[in-house]
């Protein structure tokens, strides 16, 4: 696995405002695109996978997904799972959808 597009991880602050957290190297992946009727107008979600090198640094996210956020290509992604495979510490999968 290429862990070649670059990533950030936003952290939401007290004051409500976002501020980068972490720069990291990802394999990103698209699980699926689902569209949905919003005020008349079809709009549309995309769904993406992460993958990432695990750090202990990252721990915080698996309980806290609603704090953090990923930045890529100047899109915003709602995290909405993290998976540390079998608990083995070698990657992390985030799920993220964007907005």
């Amino acid at each position: 696995m290429i862990f070649d597009k670059p990533i950030i991880l936003q952290k939401i602050n007290e004051d409500e405002t976002w501020s980068d957290y972490i720069s990291l190297h990802a394999h990103v992946n698209k699980t699926k695109q689902s569209e949905y009727l919003n005020a008349g107008a079809i709009q549309s979600k995309r769904t993406l996978t992460f993958t990432i090198r695990y750090s202990t640094v990252l721990e915080d996210i698996a309980y806290n997904t609603q704090n953090y956020r990923v930045l890529y290509n100047s899109n915003v992604f709602d995290i909405n799972d993290y998976d540390d495979y079998q608990l083995l510490h070698k990657t992390i999968k985030l799920v993220g959808v964007s907005y």
